[in-house]
């Protein structure tokens, strides 16, 4: 039987919006990176408040499907190559111009990611233990009330919207390992 996948629909700061579509793309994949040991990975970009990583995510071409965009996005970011990919989750953002995230959990191998496109300005990564999502989420949600070019937006208003994946993944990671503990 084929996954659920779960759709919802959340809030977006409109310059945020604005600027996450300036390039015409109308949807982003996250891709949820689960190693060997369970934990997923996360990045920060160049840019990112100190303490601040989050679930890798990549825009979706015009005329690109989001299992496409998946692959050709973890092979920019991270030169990982996934063993097995499950859609999760949709989320359709209420704001003044259309945009979707589509969640993807995928299995890696243990190798450290490797970036390969440098205009993504990825810093660094890390790996999250699925626990640590809803307080990563809590954190997005705190950042400063504060505009930055690199996103268009107050750092608030982008943790916002960065938080509702995490929080989705969390509560998937939560309803599968019941899920295992009852097999």
């Amino acid at each position: 039987m084929p996954p659920t996948i779960h759709s919802l629909r959340a809030p977006m700061d409109d310059a945020c919006a604005r600027h996450i579509t300036r390039d015409g793309r109308s949807g982003e994949v996250c891709m949820v990176l689960v190693r060997p040991d369970g934990r997923i990975w996360t990045a920060a970009k160049t840019y990112y408040p100190n303490h601040i990583s989050r679930l890798l995510t990549g825009g979706i071409q015009p005329a690109e499907d989001p299992a496409s965009a998946l692959l050709r996005e973890i092979a920019e970011e991270t030169s990982l190559v996934p063993t097995h990919t499950t859609p999760i989750a949709h989320i359709a953002y209420d704001t003044v111009v259309p945009f979707v995230t589509h969640i993807y959990v995928c299995t890696v191998s243990a190798t450290d990611p490797v970036v390969i496109d440098e205009a993504e300005r990825i810093h660094h990564f890390a790996a999250l233990h699925p626990s640590e999502l809803l307080q990563r989420a809590a954190e997005l949600c705190q950042l400063p009330d504060a505009y930055h070019p690199d996103i268009g937006t107050s750092w608030r208003a982008w943790g916002s919207f960065r938080a509702v994946s995490h929080r989705v993944v969390a509560d998937w990671f939560r309803t599968h390992a019941a899920h295992s503990d009852e097999d």
